[in-house]
C-alpha cells in the first residue's frame, strides 16, 4: 500500500508543492534577463523574427508587440546606446504584456542570475526532457517539510501541557505544521494560472 501510494501521490504532489514553493520566485522568471522571455526577446530581435515572441502574449495583444518589434528594430542600429534603450523597451512592454495576461503586475526587468534553481531546473527538465530528477529533487524536499514540521509538533505537544508557554509554542508548531501540510494539499488539487 505504501509503495502504491508514494508512486501514484508522488507526482501529483511535486507538482503542487512545486508551485507553491516557487509562487513568489515566479514573478522573478518570466521578468528576468536571463529568463524565457526576455532570452526569447533577445533572439527574436538579433533574427529579426517577431512570431517566437506571441506566445508569450494574448492574441488581442498581438499588434501592440509587433508595433513596438519593428519601432525597435528599426531604432536599435542608430547607436549602442539607441540599441540599449529600445532593446530595455522590447523587454518591459513585453514582459508587462504577459504579466497582465498572468493577472500579475508588471514590477520592472529583475536583473540575471537571480532565478530560483528550481524553476531552472523547471526550464532545464522541458529542454531536455528528463523530469525524474527534478520530480525526485521537489519530493525530497516536500518530504522534508512535513517531517520536520511533525516532529517539532511532536516535541511541542509532549510538553504542551507542562506550562501556558509551552503550550503556545506547541500550537505555534501546531500551526505552522497544518499550515504547511494545507497548503501542500491545496496546491496538489490546485490549478496553474
Amino acid at each position: 500500500m505504501k509503495t502504491k501510494l508514494r508512486k501514484t501521490a508522488v507526482p501529483a504532489v511535486a507538482a503542487a508543492i512545486f508551485s507553491l514553493m516557487f509562487a513568489g520566485s515566479a514573478q522573478a522568471h518570466c521578468d528576468a534577463l536571463d529568463g524565457p522571455v526576455i532570452t526569447e526577446a533577445r533572439a527574436a530581435l538579433e533574427s529579426g523574427n517577431v512570431k517566437p515572441l506571441l506566445k508569450w502574449v494574448p492574441a488581442k495583444d498581438e499588434a501592440e508587440i509587433k508595433r513596438v518589434f519593428a519601432d525597435v528594430r528599426q531604432v536599435r542600429g542608430q547607436s549602442e546606446t539607441a540599441k540599449n534603450i529600445a532593446d530595455q523597451h522590447l523587454f518591459s512592454t513585453l514582459v508587462e504584456v504577459h504579466r497582465a495576461s498572468e493577472g500579475a503586475p508588471f514590477t520592472g526587468i529583475k536583473p540575471s542570475g537571480q532565478i530560483d534553481p528550481g524553476l531552472m531546473a523547471a526550464d532545464a527538465a522541458l529542454e531536455n526532457g528528463q523530469i525524474d530528477r527534478l520530480v525526485a529533487n521537489i519530493t525530497r524536499k516536500i518530504e522534508n517539510g512535513i517531517r520536520e514540521r511533525y516532529h517539532e509538533a511532536q516535541r511541542a505537544r509532549a510538553m504542551a501541557d507542562q506550562s501556558s508557554d509551552k503550550g503556545r509554542a506547541f500550537v505555534a508548531d501546531y500551526v505552522n505544521y497544518i499550515h504547511y501540510i494545507e497548503g501542500v494539499h491545496g496546491a496538489a488539487g490546485g490549478q496553474g494560472h
